[in-house]
């Protein structure tokens, strides 16, 4: 791991073949470098320039850096599989959830539970639903209110 302090020459990528053509563009940052790399056919140039100095990082890279490096870099560690898992099962389960209180609103609302139904409308609506369950629980909201003539 680098820790501030350290010095060491180092290159910096100044320029990168086109994907096509014989331009060099400039290399802006490592997704368009990665890119270039993998679709270009033909031989690659780069242009580096040599730096010499202390490496600034500001001290040991947080577990954030490290993860945004890894996924930048195309290289998937157990840790980041285990945060995508995480999140996949997080928005699953709200999906989940909004499903069950779409459905439970519609049961209050045949019931002629409008408020009931109303918070259950309401809260799928809180929860940044899909398209489609956020038309279905507005249309279901405004019959509720015109039911409780609001």
């Amino acid at each position: 791991m680098l820790k501030a302090g350290n010095w060491r020459p180092n290159l910096v990528k100044v320029g990168l073949s086109a994907v096509f053509g014989t331009e060099i563009w400039p290399a802006a940052e490592y997704g368009r470098t990665m890119y270039t790399i993998r679709q270009r056919i033909g031989p690659l140039l780069m242009r580096m320039q040599k730096r010499y100095g202390k490496i600034e990082t500001g001290g040991e890279f947080t577990e954030k850096e490290i993860i945004r490096a890894e996924r930048n870099s195309g290289v998937v560690s157990s840790k980041v599989r285990e945060i995508q898992m995480q999140n996949y099962l997080r928005k699953k389960e709200l999906k989940e959830r909004r499903e069950n209180d779409l459905r439970e609103g519609l049961r209050l609302y045949k019931n002629a539970k409008y408020e009931e139904a109303l918070e259950k409308f309401e809260s799928v609506l809180g929860t940044k639903p899909e398209p489609d369950e956020a038309a279905v629980a507005s249309y279901n909201v405004a019959c509720c209110y015109s039911k409780l003539n609001q």
